[in-house]
C-alpha cells in the first residue's frame, strides 16, 4: 500500500485541535538563522495574519547588512519602512535573522574606524515600535526585549543550543533563579492594557505615568496567565502581602504626586 503524498489538509485538522503545525526547517537553516543570517529575497518572506515576518516557518525579523555611514534599524512586523523599500525595490538588500543578543553582523561599506567592523548593536524601527505595535511608552528602540518577543509570537521557540553565539547563559549556579517568564515583559503589558491603564483596585488613572502601574500575581511569580494577573498602581501593589515596596524610590515618588488622591480613593 501506498502512502499518500496529499497531506494538503493536515495544516487545517491540527488547527481544529489546537495543535500548531510545525514544518521542517533544515538544521543548517537553523543554525544560520541564529548565528549569521540569511539573505533573503521578497517572495522569500511571508507575512502573516498578525503583521510579524517568516521564513521557512520560522518567525525572524529583518535588517539591512550593508551600511554606509548610519546604522540600519531592524524589523520585526511588515511595517511601513518594508512596504516603502519593497515599493521602490529594495527589498532584495534583507536578512533574515533570530537572533536575541541584540548584536547584528554587519558589512560595513565605508572608511570608518571602528573597533568592531564585523558585529554592532541595533534598535528596532520606531515604525514597528510606535505604529504596528503601538509600544511607544512600554520600550525605547535600544531596549526592546528580543527573547521576550520570540517567545512571545513564536510556541516553537528556544533560545540558541551554544553558549558561543551569545555567550554564556545564566545558570542557577551563576545567577539569580526566577519564577518570570522570558516573555514577562509582554505579558505585564498586555495585562495593564487590558486594564486601560487604571488599577483594579482603587481605579486610579496612569495612563500618563505608566511606570506606577505594576502588575500584580494573585497567586505568586509560578503562575502567568491573564485569569493570574491584577494590574494595580505601586500603592496598592505594596499593600499586598509580603510586598516590601514602601522603600522603594517608585514608591516614594508615587506617594509624592498621587498620595492624597490615593488616600482618597483607597480611605487610607
Amino acid at each position: 500500500m501506498k502512502l499518500q503524498k496529499d497531506f494538503s489538509n493536515l495544516d487545517g485538522l491540527l488547527n481544529r485541535i489546537g495543535v500548531p503545525f510545525q514544518p521542517f526547517v533544515p538544521p543548517e537553516i537553523k543554525k544560520a538563522l541564529v548565528g549569521p543570517g540569511i539573505i533573503v529575497t521578497p517572495d522569500e518572506i511571508v507575512v502573516a495574519r498578525n503583521g510579524t515576518l517568516e521564513y521557512q516557518g520560522q518567525k525572524v525579523i529583518l535588517y539591512i547588512r550593508d551600511v554606509m555611514g548610519h546604522l540600519p534599524k531592524y524589523h520585526v512586523v511588515d511595517c511601513r519602512t518594508l512596504k516603502t523599500m519593497r515599493a521602490a525595490g529594495r527589498y532584495k538588500r534583507y536578512v533574515v535573522t533570530r537572533r536575541t543578543d541584540g548584536e547584528f553582523i554587519l558589512n560595513f561599506a565605508d572608511n570608518l574606524s571602528r573597533e568592531n567592523p564585523e558585529t554592532h548593536r541595533l534598535d528596532i524601527c520606531k515604525n514597528c515600535l510606535w505604529h504596528e505595535l503601538n509600544l511607544r511608552n512600554v520600550y525605547d528602540p535600544d531596549k526592546f526585549p528580543l527573547p521576550d518577543w520570540f517567545n512571545a509570537i513564536d510556541p516553537g521557540y528556544q533560545p540558541p543550543p551554544i553558549d558561543t553565539v551569545y555567550g554564556p547563559r545564566t545558570t542557577p549556579v551563576i545567577g539569580p533563579v526566577s519564577n518570570y517568564p522570558p516573555d514577562w515583559n509582554l505579558r505585564s503589558f498586555q495585562c495593564r492594557k487590558e486594564a486601560e491603564w487604571k488599577c483594579e483596585e482603587c481605579s486610579m488613572d496612569l495612563k500618563l505615568d505608566r511606570k506606577f502601574l505594576h502588575t500584580h500575581h494573585l497567586r505568586g511569580t509560578r503562575y502567568n496567565q491573564p485569569e493570574d494577573l491584577r494590574a494595580l498602581c505601586i500603592g496598592c501593589h505594596a499593600e499586598q502581602p509580603r510586598h516590601q515596596m514602601k522603600d522603594l524610590p517608585d514608591y516614594l515618588e508615587f506617594m509624592d504626586k498621587y498620595g492624597h488622591t490615593w488616600k482618597q480613593l483607597t480611605n487610607k
